[in-house]
């Protein structure tokens, strides 16, 4: 529009381009809302890699969603890490806002790794900070968030090193998991693509570890979603960073093995002739699976 429209009581966020366009309007009361402007935040992402002593130098990329509504971005931090020989990941700091009513801001720990550019995020809870619009924007996170994301990059290494050592007891399990942190939603093909990302990242069929699990996930996002934008696939991202995460360490295998187990198997009880199998001869390798964790029908 060529003039400024008023919307009594209410605050609008804009975005800054040659062909300006409102993303929303929210209520202007400081007790309700607050509307933090994507530059703001960015711009504080900025003072923050100036403030550090080390020089860095960033690089990434921002994507706002058609409507902006929504904003994400990726920012390099020269960190690199190498928790299996060959195998090098780059860390860097993953932000997240939006005003669609049900997003605040979000900053995360993510990486990508360099052999076939898998995105991944959010494994270490107390790297990742976030806050909502019933309050002004706290700057200092971003501050936190960079400084984590710099610092943080041995216990990154030390958390995927240890997820090399647990394993899962065969690809059926590691498939089932797949399915129960929630990844097939984001899949065209959902059972397929689990199984296909497996093949390509699990060395030992008989032992996948929760590392090549957790990279299975990500490949799958990487390459084999859905066409979506890549504020969507965060959240995708992060459900996979359940594979890395419990507490403050990661889950044992045993124990995320077993509860996709009990969960689909009552799935498949529950519903019976109603629920398709997810590859041929499921109920089969589900009983097999069940007998192994000693789990009753």
């Amino acid at each position: 529009m060529d003039e400024w429209q008023e919307v009594p009581w209410r605050d609008s966020l804009w975005t800054d381009e040659e062909d300006p366009r409102m993303a929303g309007e929210v209520s202007a009361s400081d007790d309700w809302y607050n509307v933090i402007q994507y530059s703001d935040i960015l711009e504080s992402v900025g003072q923050a890699i100036e403030a550090r002593d080390e020089s860095i130098s960033p690089e990434g990329h921002v994507e706002v969603s058609p409507s902006a509504h929504k904003m994400t971005a990726r920012v390099g931090l020269d960190q690199t890490v190498e928790p299996a020989p060959g195998d090098e990941i780059d860390v860097d700091l993953r932000v997240r806002s939006g005003h669609s009513g049900y997003h605040g801001l979000k900053f995360d720990i993510g990486a990508l790794r360099q052999v076939c550019s898998n995105g991944m995020m959010a494994f270490i809870a107390d790297q990742s900070y976030e806050q909502t619009h019933s309050e002004p924007f706290q700057k200092q996170f971003a501050y936190h968030a960079v400084d984590s994301a710099v610092e943080g990059v041995d216990q990154v290494e030390q958390r995927l090193e240890e997820a090399q050592n647990r394993e899962l007891r065969n690809m059926d399990e590691a498939a089932l998991v797949l399915h129960d942190i929630g990844i097939d939603q984001y899949l065209e093909n959902p059972t397929a693509d689990a199984l296909n990302a497996l093949h390509e990242e699990v060395e030992d069929p008989e032992n996948p570890s929760l590392y090549e699990t957790f990279n299975a996930a990500t490949y799958a996002l990487t390459h084999l979603s859905k066409d979506m934008p890549q504020y969507q696939l965060d959240d995708g991202y992060e459900q996979a960073a359940q594979i890395l995460e419990y507490g403050e360490g990661i889950p044992h295998p045993d124990i995320l093995g077993e509860n996709a187990v009990k969960r689909r198997s009552r799935e498949l009880i529950e519903g019976g002739d109603d629920v398709d199998e997810y590859w041929e001869g499921e109920r089969e390798d589900l009983r097999d699976l069940m007998e192994a964790h000693e789990i009753q029908a």
